[in-house]
């Protein structure tokens, strides 16, 4: 094996390992950011109150398939539009309180790091409305990795669960037998150099 065959293995094992990305907001209304959400208050039941910025959560992945919450829970009523771009392919996209609520169990992680799953509780109303003064909306279309959101929110916020394929992710003891492998390669290559 020649070196610069070990580069390329480098550069592969290093895209196997990467992870899936935060989605990209753009043509985000007007002063507003898109944030992580890490704090200590509860999602879900407008407890957060935080105008002027849309937020997400970085979830878990079960059986190939990356979750993440993204939510908008304003002190005051607001409206805020974005395209959001995921790195994988749209699943799913869940609008509803129920939807969400039964979805928890299954993607909701322990947001705070108190290492208690108490950090989502979805009351009535938390799920988009489709009608009315706050006339909320996601368009999407399965496979591709952008949505359009528009949310007129007040008190407790609109929340949606986007689901997407997750990346080919190896677990952490595969990064370490890749990594093995690899030294191995080197090793060998180094050694048939100084002989030669």
């Amino acid at each position: 094996m020649k070196i610069s065959h070990i580069g390329a293995a480098v550069l592969a094992l290093a895209a196997a390992t990467s992870v899936s990305a935060a989605p990209i907001a753009s043509n985000l209304t007007s002063g507003f950011s898109f944030q992580n959400y890490t704090g200590a208050t509860e999602v879900g039941s407008g407890l957060i109150g935080t105008s002027s910025v849309l937020f997400y959560i970085d979830e878990k992945e079960v059986g190939g398939i990356k979750s993440w919450l993204i939510f908008f829970d304003p002190l005051t009523r607001q409206n805020v539009q974005a395209t959001l771009t995921f790195d994988a392919g749209l699943v799913v996209v869940g609008v509803s309180q129920t939807g969400l609520t039964n979805s928890t169990a299954t993607y909701g992680i322990d947001v705070d790091g108190d290492t208690v799953l108490n950090d989502y509780n979805f009351t009535d109303n938390s799920g988009l409305e489709s009608v009315g003064d706050f006339g909320d909306s996601v368009n999407w279309t399965p496979g591709n990795n952008t949505l359009t959101l528009d949310f007129r929110a007040s008190d407790p916020g609109d929340y949606i669960r986007v689901l997407t394929r997750a990346n080919d992710v190896p677990e952490p003891a595969s990064w370490g037998l890749a990594g093995v492998a690899l030294a191995a390669l080197v090793g060998t290559q180094l050694r048939r150099r100084r002989k030669g």
